[in-house]
């Protein structure tokens, strides 16, 4: 965080703090002041005002989302699984909630949980690039490589320049012995000057014969 910038965050608290001192009961006040200390990464101190937020509003749906992914911040895996399905209750549609959930636990091992929620994300938002990603690597680590290739090209349908798509598409095509269609998408991922892994290449190259 650059100077003039943390000295406005320090303003925005200082500013909300007397602002909550007469409002006490102002949840979005709470949950505003709770965004500001996580830019200046006080977690304690978020954690405790977007606590107070949803105290105050137990309907509100985004401070459980950012109490979630400090949680994830934190590596505080299962109590960020815990908000994130706290704002799925009360909106069933919470993208975020979601996804962040899939990726809490992709990072456990917990495989079929984390391609669940990321399925369950994609239905609410097919075209969010980031979960199709995740969900196509946890099909991969599952072995599933039938389904991480069509996750694959689903993203480079809509984003054809997306070089690490093209990159893990072309390792899943080379598990599926379609050594022809690897080496297309590994060419693309080069020419798109992705850092790709020359053993890959050359286990495509032997491959093709």
């Amino acid at each position: 965080m650059e100077f003039d910038e943390d000295v406005q965050v320090e303003g925005l608290i200082d500013r909300l703090k007397q602002y909550i001192g007469a409002n006490p009961k102002n949840a979005s006040a709470h949950y505003n002041i709770a965004l500001a200390f996580m830019k200046k990464n006080q977690f304690e101190d978020a954690e405790f005002a977007f606590k107070m937020a949803v105290e105050l509003d137990p309907e509100m749906v985004e401070a459980l989302i950012n109490l979630g992914g400090l949680y994830l911040r934190q590596e505080r895996l299962d109590d960020a699984v815990a908000a994130n399905e706290q704002a799925i209750k009360i909106n069933p549609r919470a993208v975020l909630a979601l996804n962040n959930i899939g990726f809490a636990r992709m990072i456990q091992g917990r495989l079929d949980e984390a391609a669940e929620a990321f399925s369950q994300t994609l239905k609410v938002n097919p075209g969010l690039i980031q979960a199709r990603l995740s969900l196509a690597r946890v099909c991969e680590q599952q072995g599933d490589f039938d389904r991480a290739v069509t996750e694959y090209e689903k993203i480079l349908e809509s984003d054809s320049g997306f070089a690490v798509a093209h990159f893990n598409l072309a390792v899943n095509l080379l598990e599926k012995g379609d050594a022809e269609r690897a080496d297309h998408h590994y060419q693309e991922a080069v020419k798109l000057k992705f850092p790709v892994d020359p053993e890959v290449g050359r286990k495509i190259e032997e491959a093709k014969g």
